[in-house]
């Protein structure tokens, strides 16, 4: 079976999942159990596609489907199925974590499975959409499902941060479909991409194109200045939706600036100063996430903070192979995409077991505040040992460090970074919180 078939079919899957999550709304543990688990059986699916065309197999899918103006193209290769891989595995984690996590979700648990199951099904189709109308109506799909997943609790911090989110998601949707449009006058009014990759649109109209693409995705990417939904939006999501937006969604923004800059472009060329200007971007969201982070004390708008910087860096490798590979220097060029592009499915990894970490820890403790959490290595041995892992990830990276009261440091005495206090000598303990939570029954 092709890497094709067995994308299509996962895509199926995903439907069927969300299709049962709705027959189901009325009694939530049959609609956890049915949602998360056919859910995670097309993760699987389309990871065993993804790892197919990553390895080799590259696929294509060219039909009519609804609209005759507007084939239905999706192309299957090498940097989609990267990217349907990561997404896979965050999935994957995310549905089995669901079968315990949704049941702090009562009565909005079918909801829960329909949105995440559709969500997930509308990032494959943006990640293999070969065609403008299929790309747009995906990716709307994609922020709406989101959307909806965010503003689940349907209080006021959610809804705010869902508002946010919306706002600024749209503002990118415009902008891309601005440049997609801007293509497809290019070429007489074609919507397939293959068509884009051979045409030369001229200095002028591709840089256009770039520069409201790069935006565009950029507000789904979470650079600075359009991250300000990240810290709003992602702690009100459910921890494993917000390990798929931080850890899958974002990546899809670093995707969408490859895909026209690299790709949809390349026959007019790659210009030295698009190069430059992600450069700039990157440095500056690289900087100013890690930052913002270090004022916070919420765990899951740390993480959110993180994720700005993370994507700062990647961009960096993104601008450095685009400035190479406009000075003709392939070689660089090669090097600094395939840095990015490990960095991506780093941060993804280790993103998604954060917030998964961090659910867990709520889910407990029923507080975000990393204040008010201490000695949870004595208490919740597993999850200690998970998010010290992925503590140690960022750590490598950046100069923020977490809180002596965080999972991420089982003595919990010191103010250094967990790098260098998980294992650290006896140090003078600190005073107790004025509001400490208290501790349930269960461990991790």
């Amino acid at each position: 079976m092709d890497s094709m078939t067995l994308f299509i079919a996962s895509l199926a899957v995903s439907c069927i999942g969300a299709l049962a999550s709705v027959l189901l709304i009325k009694a939530d543990n049959a609609a956890k159990t049915a949602g998360c688990l056919i859910g995670a059986v097309a993760a699987v699916l389309s990871f065993i596609a993804g790892l197919e065309a990553v390895l080799g197999d590259v696929s294509s899918l060219n039909t009519v489907f609804f609209f005759p103006f507007a084939r239905l193209e999706l192309l299957l290769n090498g940097l989609a199925g990267l990217i349907v891989v990561l997404i896979s595995i965050l999935a994957f984690a995310g549905f089995i974590y669901g079968l315990s996590y949704f049941d702090e979700y009562p009565g909005k648990v079918g909801r829960a499975g329909f949105f995440m199951n559709t969500f997930v099904a509308s990032m494959m189709l943006v990640i293999t959409a070969d065609n403008v109308f299929w790309f747009l109506v995906a990716f709307e799909l994609m922020s709406l499902t989101s959307y909806f997943l965010v503003v689940i609790e349907e209080n006021k911090n959610s809804i705010r941060g869902g508002w946010l989110y919306f706002v600024i998601a749209h503002v990118g949707f415009v902008l891309i479909m601005a440049s997609f449009l801007l293509m497809t006058n290019g070429v007489g009014g074609s919507f397939s991409f293959s068509d884009f990759r051979t045409h030369d649109f001229g200095p002028a109209v591709s840089s256009a194109c770039f520069v409201l693409a790069f935006f565009g995705f950029g507000a789904k990417a979470g650079i600075i200045p359009l991250h300000s939904w990240l810290p709003q939006a992602h702690p009100e999501a459910p921890s494993n939706v917000s390990a798929l937006m931080s850890g899958g969604m974002i990546k899809i923004g670093i995707l969408g600036i490859l895909k026209v800059g690299l790709d949809l472009l390349a026959g007019s060329g790659v210009q030295l100063w698009w190069g430059l200007m992600v450069l700039v971007f990157g440095s500056i969201s690289s900087v100013l996430g890690v930052v913002y982070a270090l004022h916070e004390h919420d765990i899951k708008r740390l993480l959110a903070y993180h994720s700005v910087e993370n994507i700062g860096i990647i961009l960096l490798g993104v601008g450095a192979s685009m400035t190479a590979h406009a000075l003709g220097n392939d070689v660089i060029a090669t090097i600094a995409l395939m840095a990015a592009l490990y960095h991506t499915l780093n941060h993804a990894m280790f993103k998604g077991e954060l917030f998964l970490g961090a659910g867990s820890l709520l889910y407990a403790t029923g507080t975000r505040n990393m204040e008010k959490m201490g000695g949870l290595f004595r208490r919740m041995p597993v999850t200690a040992v998970c998010f010290l892992i992925g503590a140690l990830a960022i750590s490598r990276r950046s100069t923020a460090s977490f809180p002596s009261g965080s999972p991420t440091s089982p003595c919990s005495t010191s103010r250094r970074s967990p790098t260098r206090s998980s294992w650290c000598s006896p140090s003078p303990p600190r005073p107790p919180s004025p509001s400490p939570v208290p501790w349930p029954s269960r461990a991790s």
